[in-house]
């Protein structure tokens, strides 16, 4: 599949461009300033729109293409390419969180992970709420670590101690 226009996204701001102009017509050279492209992708852009040769200047009526180009924002391809941008900018924001989250060590010493919920430090469990005290983001973390790893160890015990409310104060 061919790339999309990179302009196709920046129609609003070159139809705001075309309708400051005080000209009739358009050449190419301003097509190539207004889109961002070449001279060969400005002619073929100039041909597309229903633009002429006038000796061996390109020249396109002014109010002809606002009028396509306002039509093409309101187009299918338009709406297509905004949509696949904001999904590819999403993708992008959440693998930015993702790195970011995965920079951080978690300071785990296996011999030292507690196999009990009685021998969890900093984690109060209450009826209906769990309190933790931590030092920093790692330090939570950790201590989640730890909480899973006591629960995994000895489900049924972790599950009894959530029904009945066990409470262990904070250290």
């Amino acid at each position: 599949m061919p790339a999309k226009p990179a302009w196709l996204l920046h129609i609003p701001e070159i139809v705001t461009m075309l309708e400051s102009f005080e000209v009739p017509v358009v050449d190419r050279a301003s097509i190539e300033r207004l889109f961002g492209l070449r001279r060969r992708r400005a002619i073929e852009l100039l041909h597309h729109f229903g633009g002429y040769q006038a000796g061996r200047t390109f020249l396109i009526d002014r109010r002809s293409l606002i009028e396509q180009l306002k039509q093409g924002n309101a187009g299918e391809d338009f709406r297509r390419e905004a949509r696949r941008r904001e999904r590819l900018e999403q993708a992008i924001e959440q693998l930015r969180r993702q790195h970011a989250a995965a920079r951080i060590r978690i300071p785990v010493d296996p011999e030292r992970i507690p196999r009990k919920l009685a021998e969890l430090d900093a984690v109060d469990l209450a009826p209906g709420q769990l309190r933790i005290a931590f030092t920093g983001a790692a330090d939570l973390l950790a201590k989640l670590y730890q909480l899973s790893q006591v629960a995994g160890n000895d489900f049924e015990g972790f599950c009894a101690a959530v029904e009945s409310g066990w409470s262990k104060r904070l250290r």
